[in-house]
Order: structure tokens, then sequence, then C-alpha cells
């Protein structure tokens, strides 16, 4: 097997996840990082002269991350507390440590500039030759200059991974008003260092993000008065921050009353001495610093590598790049672009991304053709400026995980249907666990007795397989016979899988268990629900429904085997379970319709976000990566919950809706928020012709 030869252009964090993942024995390639500095770890080298264009990080910066979830997957952070917020010298120690520890300073060439990089992935870089740096002769290099001071040098890859960071290019925006006429000094938050450069001062701080506010926090002890302008709707973001860096032990400002701090909104114009505000006060302040962020730039890409120039400078975005990681003008993968997204958990997002990028390089994973990336980046939600690349941490890592893993999800007998049931018995509910198997149910039902103290609790068993038509019929009849009224439907069970398998019925077992099982179920249940109104049926998809634009009608097509590649069967396979679950909100949307606006019977559906479940416990590094951003099991039933008991669902006559947990962090979330979901829910047209394919390949003679 050819042995790849990778360009991997900066050494922070980034590059030295990627470096170590590559050279690893699962990939086998041979990386080559290329540092401008005559140091790694990029922003996380504190330089109190600012000289450094690389580095941001001030003298008193602690992290805004526990370590033990900001450490990559094979090194945890010596002598530090798993929850301890540390300092940006920590981070370089532990930085320098990982690249020891996995022998990297061997793949690493310092004091070498990219300059360019043409379409043959022909890499010119200068490197400085005063006696301080030592040049050793690489195999691949060409010298064309050379003098007392650089050499300049090229040397051809097979492929280039640009992790160069984007804490360097400041960004100052351009709309104030007189910006340019002030009589006092503009700084931008990278060249702040420490506070008692800015003792006595009056400070204005631009921009409520992470820097803006520890920029207050630290400032507001020395400074004879912090200002802090910002947008009005950044408010629940700041309170955010500051309970973070409370828990981080900074001191901060949080006395809004306080007669040095003070927060106030954008800045409308700048008149020489004196800043006006949107509130129509005004101040006139020693200096103003800029904490709005950074530019990305890739000022060495040639060519056909280059990104839409027109998109970076004016829009401030990277396009195009597929999954925020691979430009889509190389399927191969061979051009890609490290931690890009920004608001993220950077150095585990960093190895996964690095793995990604090895495993499409050495051929495990296959990207699509050109056309099709450009078309899912051009068809996404994502807005086209800034905020482009700010993510949401979980929607964007399971991407990531769904081209690597392979999950399965589960009803009642653990995870987030266990807990649903546990609550619901909890408030009185008489319970009825619909389940395949039957030990299991049990087990749950004496674990549930047992948590609520309450051994001769309402919660009964019914053994149902969804992807069985006799089963879910057999099931009803089962229902029928104890003469319950029926209050609750949640249609909870589900599966994922990558090997082709039909059902009983000779429907893809995905689509049948996950939708037609549900169609028929619900329908079948459909009369008690009318008889004990008011009722509902709640149904539990997944935000994977946004990845499939439609459902395919077309039998074989539909039944259509999956490809024999591992990758390939993956692909397919979760495509089929991102039909199905498309198909539950269309099931939803047009019960919805057909029961009308004054049924009593009130249908949603809702997506339970990333929960803390035994998916993750063989996947260490990638379970890591987004433990900030999960919610534990208990937590995570409060959705279906809400949408099951909250009276506000009868008293505001909410029916049809797509319920997510709380984007708020940290946890615990609370009410779940009304998200938009695919617009093809609402195309009355296609919800009906699906309603009428499960009718037809469910065998039910007739709906409501």
């Amino acid at each position: 097997m050819k042995r790849h030869r990778i360009c991997i252009v900066g050494g922070g964090a980034a590059g030295l996840a990627c470096a170590r993942v590559l050279a690893s024995d699962d990939y086998n390639c041979e990386p080559t990082i290329f540092e401008q500095n005559p140091f790694i770890c990029g922003q996380w080298h504190y330089d109190p002269d600012g000289i450094s264009e690389t580095t941001a990080v001030y003298k008193d910066l602690r992290t805004n991350l526990p370590c033990s979830v900001m450490q990559f997957s094979d090194f945890t952070f010596p002598n530090n507390e798993p929850e301890s917020y540390i300092s940006c010298k920590e981070v370089e120690e532990y930085l320098i440590a990982y690249a020891e520890k996995h022998q990297l300073f061997k793949y690493i060439v310092l004091n070498a500039k990219v300059d360019s990089i043409d379409e043959t992935f022909t890499v010119t870089y200068t490197v400085r030759t005063d006696t301080k740096n030592e040049i050793s002769k690489r195999p691949y290099q060409n010298l064309l200059k050379k003098n007392e001071y650089y050499a300049v040098y090229s040397e051809q890859f097979d492929a280039i991974c640009v992790a160069n960071g984007h804490y360097s290019e400041m960004y100052i925006p351009d709309d104030i008003s007189g910006l340019y006429s002030q009589t006092f000094p503009i700084y931008h938050s990278r060249s702040y260092r420490e506070a008692n450069h800015y003792r006595d001062k009056c400070v204005i701080v631009v921009g409520a993000s992470q820097s803006g506010v520890d920029i207050c926090g630290e400032l507001a002890p020395v400074a004879k008065q912090v200002i802090l302008s910002m947008k009005e709707e950044n408010q629940k973001d700041f309170e955010r921050v500051l309970n973070q860096l409370r828990q981080s032990g900074k001191q901060l400002c949080t006395d809004y009353l306080s007669t040095t701090f003070s927060i106030v909104p954008p800045i409308e114009r700048i008149d020489k001495d004196t800043v006006y505000f949107k509130n129509q006060t005004s101040v006139k302040p020693d200096l103003i610093i800029f904490a709005t962020g950074y530019e990305y730039r890739m000022p060495f890409l040639q060519g056909k590598l280059q990104v839409d120039q027109n998109r970076l400078l004016k829009n401030h975005y990277v396009y195009p790049l597929y999954k925020h990681l691979f430009h889509a003008d190389f399927p191969d993968g061979t051009l890609s672009f490290l931690a890009i997204p920004y608001r993220i958990v950077p150095f585990p997002l960093a190895e996964i991304q690095s793995h990604i990028v090895a495993r499409v390089l050495c051929g495990k994973i296959l990207l699509p053709s050109r056309d099709d990336m450009l078309y899912q980046i051009d068809h996404s939600l994502l807005q086209h400026n800034r905020r482009y690349h700010y993510i949401n941490m979980i929607n964007y890592t399971e991407n990531l995980f769904e081209m690597m893993n392979e999950t399965v999800a589960t009803g009642a007998n653990e995870g987030i249907g266990k807990v649903t049931a546990r609550e619901l018995v909890r408030k009185g509910w008489h319970v009825i666990i619909a389940s395949r198997n039957k030990e299991k149910a049990q087990h749950a039902i004496n674990t549930i007795r047992q948590e609520i103290n309450m051994p001769d609790a309402p919660i009964d068993f019914i053994q149902l397989d969804l992807s069985s038509l006799t089963s879910i019929r057999k099931f009803v009849d089962d229902f029928h016979q104890r003469q319950l009224p029926l209050h609750l439907l949640i249609n909870n069970a589900g599966i994922f899988s990558s090997e082709f398998r039909l059902s009983e019925i000779g429907e893809e077992i995905q689509f049948t268990t996950n939708h037609l099982g549900h169609f028929l179920l619900t329908n079948l249940l459909l009369d008690d629900l009318q008889a004990s109104i008011p009722s509902r049926i709640v149904i539990v998809s997944s935000h994977s429904h946004l990845h499939v634009s439609n459902i395919e009608y077309d039998d074989q097509k539909r039944n259509q085997p999956f490809p024999t590649s591992s990758i390939g069967k993956l692909r397919a396979g979760y495509q089929c379970y991102c039909q199905s679950k498309l198909a539950n909100v269309m099931m939803c949307t047009e019960l919805v319709h057909r029961l009308g606006p004054e049924s009593k019977v009130y249908c949603n559906i809702l997506h339970p976000g990333v929960i803390k479940t035994s998916i993750w416990r063989n996947n260490k590094w990638s379970e890591r990566l987004i433990r900030p951003f999960m919610r534990s099991i208990d937590n995570g039933a409060m959705t279906t919950l809400f949408v099951a008991t909250h009276p506000d669902i009868e008293q505001n006559n909410i029916r049809g809706a797509y319920f997510i947990p709380s984007k708020l962090l940290p946890p615990p979330y609370c009410r779940p928020a009304i998200a938009e979901m695919n617009p093809v829910a609402n195309d009355r047209q296609q919800c009906q012709q699906l309603w009428e394919l499960s009718q037809r390949l469910t065998k039910l003679n007739k709906t409501i």
C-alpha cells in the first residue's frame, strides 16, 4: 500500500492531532507539519510582547472548558483535577508533552512559513537561516533560493491539510460611522495581554463573546471604567458565558450597577474623542478594544485550491467545504481544513476530523461526488454570513460519527424510553411497556418499581415486534382484551442498521420498523385514543430527518440492496434511517391534517437530543468530544415527557409541532423549543402519497 505524504499547515493543537492520527499504525501516512514560528502549540503559546501573528492568548487566560473535556482521547492532562479550568501555560505544556509522547517532532519543520501551494500540491516554503535554526535536509526537498537570512524550498505532497487556525487575521467591523476619526487608540483583543496595562483607564470593550466578557472581567478591578458594548440579542449568550466563567474561578464584573462596569448597546458613531451609543449615551474613552473575532485567511492556496474569495472576504466564511472539512473540488479528500467551525470543543474535534481525513485518504471512507457535495453545501440552511461556521456542536459531531460508526436506538427497556415510563408511573399513569424482549422488559419493570419505591406500581408488558405486522396486530388484540382506556401513545422504538435486511413483508427493515410499524400501530389504536379524549400521540423522530430530501416511492429502488463496501453499507443504511425518520415527521403532519383542527387527539413529534447512554461506551474519544453538550438519560427524557404530559399542549392547541431540546447550555435543559422541520413534511401532496403507500404496504383496509 502506498504511504501517503501529507502536508499539514500549522503546528497548533489541530496540526499536532492530525500528525498523530495520520502517522498511527491504523493509517501509516507520512505527515509533515510546517510551522512558521520557532515553537509549536499555535495560539496556546503565550507571547508577552504580542509579536507572533498566530497567538492571541493573554497572561491570565484560563480555559472555559474543564481539562477532562479538552484533552485528546489517548493523553490526559497531568496533575489536574478532571473538572479544573487550567491556564494557557498548562495547555501549552500539555501539547508539548503530547508531541513528545507520540514522537511528533520528527514530523515538524519549525520557522517554515508556507508561501504557496499549487494545484500539483507542490508546497513552497521559506525557512529562516539564522544561527539558532538548523535546517535538516529532507528527501523530497528542492532548494530554490538561499542567502544568509533565509532559504526557499519546494516539496510535493499527496495531500494537503490546512490547520493554520483562524486567530491571526483580526476582524473589526467597518460599519461604525467615524471609526477612524478617533483621537484615542483602537486595539483588537488579539493584542490584549494583561490588565495592568490598562490601569486607571476608561476602556470600551466591543463584543460579548468569550474573549470580550473575559477581558471585561480582568479589567474591572484595575480600570477606571469598563464599558461593554454588545448587541441586545446577545444578552442570553452573555449570561451563559458569565456562568461558564464563574465556574472557572475568574474574578468577574457581574454587578451591573457597579460604578466601574456597565453594559451599553452597540456604538452608533465616533466623533474624535467621543463615542456615541445607540441608547443616546456617550463617553470619552481612553481606548477601545474590539473583541469582534477573526477572519479566515489561506493566502498560500493557489489556483484550484483556493476557496471562494468573494465569500471569504465579503461574507467571512470558507466555501465550498463539505462537512466544514473537505474542499468539494477534491472528492478524493486530498484538500481538507481542520477546526474551521467555532464554538467547539477544539482538541477532540480536531482528532475526530483527522480520523475522517485519514480514512478518506486511505480509502476506508468514500466521499460523495463533487456535484453531490456541492448540492448538499448549496442546499444547506446555513447562514451565508459570519455565522456560517457557528455550528450546532451536537448535530455536527453526530454527522461526523455517522460517517464512522453504527448505532442502535431502543425502546422502553432502557435509555430515555425507560425513564419516560418511570416518570409516567411516578405521575400516576398506568403504563404498558411494548417490547420485543420479554426478559428485558420485565427487568425494566422491576427496576422502575424499585427506583420509585412502588412494588405494586401499575406497569405492565405486552410483547411487540414493530418489524412484524402480525406481531403488531396481536399486540392490539392483547391490549383490547385488557379493556383499558388509552390516553397516550408514545412511538419511541427504532433501529439503525448498516446491514441490508428485508422484513417479513419484503420492505427494508428500518423503514418497516421505524415507520410502517408505528403507522400501523397508531391507526389500529386510533379509535381507542379518540374514545379517551383529550389524548395524545407522541412520535420520537430525529434531527436526521433533515438529512434527506424526500421519500423513495418506487418499491424496487426503496428496497435496493446496500453496496458491499463497509462505507457504502454505512452510507446506504444511514440514508434509509433518515428516510424512516422523515416518514415519522410526515406521518405526524398528515395525521394532524386528517384529524382536523378541532380534534382532541393531539399529535406532535420530537427529536430527543444526544443522550449519555451505552451507545458511547466503545467510543471514548467521540464521547468526550460532545460530552459538554450531552445530557443525562434522565434529563434526556424531558422533551418526551413535556410533549406527553404538559398542559400547554391542550391549552395552546399545539398539534403537528416538531420539538427539540432547549439549546441553552449548560444542562439541565428546561422547556423544549419548537423547531423547523423538513419542508417536505408540510407538502400535503407528498404526505398524502406517503400515507397511501404506508396503507398499501401494511394492508390496512381503512384509515381516518
